[in-house]
């Protein structure tokens, strides 16, 4: 069964074979910054504001455009090799010939200037096989930066999430805090008047004293959202940290039904997209140490003048220049290349498997995050039927409990169940937000673009 998953991914060409030798290079380029835009479909203006800072500040970001113009300038090296090497030597030495009386005062002033070239004629593809890898490398520095953005967009989205979670946890708790004080005063009445025993009236004082128990833990997992969000967005600054501070609701769940992922889908995430870039450079610099194994040729040649009479430097007859190919065949280097050549061949079968890993871990986490998202819906729905059905309870264990037809031990547990309830409900829609929000991650950014 193992061997007839793979092979099925195998066929459908995302999955490479440990021995394969040859590759397919993708049309790679990409607009920087991504324009997926996936957390618009929340429709909360706060988010969108988040993410713009997030994607101009986060410093973690910055340092892999820094990385994608370090990859850039890093080609650019490997091109120059292209171009024919030029130097450039002068030299002036003034002398003095005192080994006859005649020429005792004479002084030669003797100068040289030359300017030498070196032409590697990439015959064998050295050169062009260098370049490409770099070149590959830095597509994958592109790819990089967009993993670096999806990731980014992800963990400040489900921080805010959070944090509108716990916000919304904070007014439930607020409330039935409300309401049980309303009920504490009425047992309060009851007891006070006879109606009732001091056991419910300390109840109803216990569940008060509990529930209000609740909310410093909750502001204080409210106070750490917040910082998490500002040190995502690169500004820590209190005018922010007040903005946030304002309670506002969760983002609407778009109850989004999703039947399938097309395989093309995983392909074009930016860490799979980025591994098999890699691979390609990887690939290439096999094939750069291989042709190390033939001969170079090579066109040098000089010009340049020298004279023993400086005033006499630039005549015709002191000009010297010459021009020539040459070969170079390094045919034993104590198994230098030899080595050289199975090095690369082990990095390159690294990169296979790393590629390989990396596409069955975004299988995995897209079969995750969809069989948890339809999951978490399911859920949400069972959970507000709950939360709805326990608020009727209290409702009529209340009305039956003033009446003097049902004691309080009914409204008691009635109320535990309603924050309970509550609660497990204001968090069954941040999960649902959250699962969503790891789907579109697993999927490299969304699929509706």
């Amino acid at each position: 069964m193992r061997n007839t998953f793979f092979f099925c991914l195998i066929y459908m060409g995302l999955l490479i074979p440990a021995k394969a030798q040859h590759y397919t290079t993708l049309n790679l380029e990409q607009q920087l910054p991504t324009e997926d835009g996936w957390w618009r479909l929340f429709s909360d203006p706060t988010l969108d504001s988040l993410i713009r800072k997030a994607t101009r500040n986060n410093y973690n970001l910055q340092n892999t455009l820094r990385n994608i113009d370090i990859a850039k300038k890093r080609t650019r090296v490997q091109q120059s090799a292209w171009l024919p090497e030029l130097s450039a030597t002068a030299s002036y030495s003034p002398e003095k010939n005192s080994l006859g009386i005649e020429h005792i005062n004479e002084r030669n002033y003797t100068g040289q200037a030359q300017l030498e070239m070196n032409w590697e004629i990439d015959v064998f593809g050295s050169i062009r096989k260098n370049v490409k890898s770099q070149k590959e490398y830095y597509y994958a520095s592109k790819e990089n930066y967009r993993a670096a953005l999806v990731s980014l967009t992800a963990q400040l989205a489900s921080s805010y999430i959070n944090l509108r979670n716990y916000q919304a946890k904070w007014q439930v708790a607020r409330q039935n805090l409300e309401s049980q004080k309303e009920i504490l005063d009425l047992t309060e009445t009851r007891f006070k008047t006879g109606l009732t025993s001091q056991l419910d009236f300390s109840q109803a004082k216990s569940l008060y004293l509990q529930t209000a128990s609740l909310i410093p833990a909750i502001e204080s997992t409210i106070t750490n959202q917040i910082n998490t969000i500002c040190i995502l967005t690169g500004e820590y600054n209190d005018s922010l940290r007040q903005a946030l501070r304002t309670i506002a609701p969760l983002p609407d769940n778009q109850n989004i039904l999703i039947t399938g992922i097309p395989a093309n889908l995983i392909r074009r995430r930016p860490d799979v997209k980025a591994a098999e870039n890699t691979m390609d450079a990887l690939s290439a610099a096999v094939g750069a140490s291989r042709a190390d194994w033939f001969p170079k040729f090579y066109v040098t040649g000089s010009f340049g003048y020298g004279s023993d009479k400086f005033k006499q430097f630039f005549r015709r007859e002191n000009m010297d220049w010459q021009i020539s190919p040459s070969m170079k065949w390094t045919f034993f280097s104590g198994r230098q290349l030899n080595e050289t050549t199975r090095i690369a061949q082990l990095q390159l079968e690294q990169g296979i498997n790393d590629y390989n890993n990396t596409l069955l871990t975004a299988l995995q986490e897209v079969d995750d995050a969809l069989y948890s998202y339809a999951k978490a819906q399911e859920q949400l729905s069972a959970d507000r039927q709950a939360y709805e059905q326990a608020q009727e309870t209290l409702n009529l264990a209340l009305t039956l409990y003033k009446q003097g037809l049902s004691d309080y031990q009914n409204v008691l547990d009635s109320q535990k169940d309603v924050l309970n309830y509550q609660n497990t409900l204001v968090g069954a829609q941040a999960t649902t937000l959250l699962y969503l929000i790891q789907l579109y991650k697993a999927l490299g950014g969304g699929w509706e673009n």
